[in-house]
């Protein structure tokens, strides 16, 4: 029996490996999850893109700025970047929103828009997948019925899916005078 090089048992172990190797599995189509903020507005659940919000503060503090509507609370500087900040309850629904540990803002920077946008409470993310969205919304949602793009549903509530792309379009949003 002649002994093999090295090379000749390497060939070898190579094509055993080949002939007895199974094929890759066939990988089926992964569809992401859709992820959004949760959110609390005249005590109502919310959601909106996670891609529409850029980041989340405790309210800053703000400087009045004369002749706007009521809504507008204010300017403030955030790390540099004048925005101002939003009472969303009060644009919506009339009511301030009261000073509560738990309200936050909301920045968005969505086409040239850069706001703050004053929220009751905020509840984080939340993933669902997308083929459990449903078209309708909440009929109980009165003001807030132009802005909703949809509901998703949990084990615990229904989120009516809030649209930041159809609240910067919108013509009375951007009237703040």
């Amino acid at each position: 029996m002649a002994a093999n090089s090295p090379f000749e048992i390497l060939q070898d172990v190579d094509q055993r490996c080949r002939h007895h190797a199974k094929g890759l599995p066939t990988g089926t189509q992964v569809v992401d999850d859709w992820v959004g903020i949760g959110f609390r507005l005249n005590g109502k659940r919310l959601i909106t893109n996670m891609g529409e919000i850029a980041e989340i503060l405790p309210p800053p503090g703000t400087i009045r700025v004369p002749g706007v509507r009521a809504w507008v609370r204010g300017l403030a500087n955030v790390r540099g970047t004048l925005m101002p900040i939003l009472d969303m309850n009060l644009f919506l629904q009339g009511d301030y929103i009261d000073t509560a540990a738990e309200r936050r803002i909301l920045v968005v920077n969505l086409h040239n828009v850069v706001a703050g946008l004053l929220v009751e409470e905020v509840f984080g993310l939340r993933r669902f997948k997308p083929e459990l969205k449903l078209a309708s919304n909440d009929a109980e949602m009165g003001t807030l019925q132009p802005y909703l793009d949809g509901v998703f549903s949990d084990e615990q509530s229904q989120w009516n899916i809030f649209s930041i792309e159809k609240l910067v379009n919108h013509e009375q949003f951007l009237k703040v005078v």
